[in-house]
């Protein structure tokens, strides 16, 4: 009944569309792609590519992306303009710095070593100053385990050492990233105040905590508490009243059937990937999701399902 786009496929489309970039770039033709920042579980660098042309074609106003995290989908799209929030205060405080002071931030940053004693000292100081606090959050994202942003009861930062050797940042991507970013209105809010103020023309993407009833992993226990089964609720009731006002919606989230019963009638792209929320590489496993959209999208997207309540029926239940 739905054909599934796996995230093999579409790195694969990733990879060629890289070449022709390159190519295009040597030629001077286009700049290059600007990719986030941080990195940001569930984040959709990997389906940017994909999703940001289905977006453009459908936008003539502002975009909003309520959910920012790592803003994989922003950076892609370019929009002229765009609203772009967060309730994470932190996050939201984190890009407006890099906007004021991007060198600084890196610089601050660079002084450090991606080793454990290092992330530990880290992680535990307390900056005073506003580069201190930014460069804090960029050194502790790119060195933590999976990049996952966790508080303990106290507040406190408690996610360990991730121990991946990568590079912790690159300038370039930084100053880059950080001259899209102030093209844009930054705000900390609830993603309702966000969508509530979209209008005809405008486009909506929401790319919240995935939750569901039923499904009972850690990392999705840890993620009802971010984003709740009654917030799932809330952003289908704000999407809906967005689409009565022409607003473009596409919301990512489980392929299960609680998601999908909250959006009857839209359309629904099935998507695979695999997690990368796991210590070992063995166990991280195949992940369905979804993107479903309030109308069906001007450009082609192949495997597109209504969702009927027969369709919903046809999902196989798995907690």
């Amino acid at each position: 009944m739905f054909r599934t786009f796996s995230q093999t496929e579409l790195t694969g489309n990733t990879r060629y569309e890289i070449i022709l970039f390159w190519n295009a770039i040597v030629n001077s033709q286009v700049p290059p792609r600007v990719l986030p920042i941080l990195k940001w579980p569930g984040g959709k660098r990997w389906l940017s590519p994909f999703i940001a042309p289905v977006l453009a074609r459908e936008l003539t106003g502002t975009y909003c992306e309520p959910f920012l995290g790592g803003g994989a989908t922003y950076l892609e799209l370019k929009p002229p303009a765009a609203l772009l929030s967060d309730s994470n205060a932190e996050l939201i405080a984190f890009y407006r710095e890099c906007i004021d002071t991007p060198e600084q931030v890196v610089a601050a940053v660079q002084r450090n070593s991606n080793e454990e004693d290092c992330y530990y000292r880290i992680r535990r100081s307390k900056p005073r100053t506003a580069v201190g606090k930014a460069a804090k959050f960029l050194f502790l994202n790119r060195t933590c385990w999976g990049g996952i942003y966790r508080l303990n009861q106290r507040g406190e930062f408690n996610v360990p050492f991730g121990d991946s050797g990568r590079q912790i940042c690159c300038k370039s991507d930084v100053l880059a990233a950080s001259s899209l970013f102030a093209a844009a209105e930054l705000e900390c809010c609830d993603f309702a105040k966000s969508i509530d103020r979209m209008q005809n023309g405008d486009v909506v993407f929401a790319d919240p905590p995935y939750t569901s009833r039923g499904q009972f992993n850690g990392f999705v226990r840890y993620n009802e508490r971010l984003f709740s089964w009654d917030d799932q609720q809330r952003l289908s009731d704000v999407s809906k009243s967005a689409r009565k006002r022409g607003v473009f919606v596409a919301v990512c989230g489980s392929f299960h059937r609680d998601v999908l019963s909250l959006y009857e009638n839209w359309w629904v792209l099935k998507t695979e990937r695999h997690s990368n929320v796991a210590r070992s590489t063995k166990s991280r496993k195949s992940v369905c999701e979804c993107i479903v959209f309030s109308r069906k999208p001007v450009e082609p997207v192949a495997g597109l399902d209504r969702i009927t309540g027969d369709f919903i029926a046809s999902v196989p239940h798995h907690d």
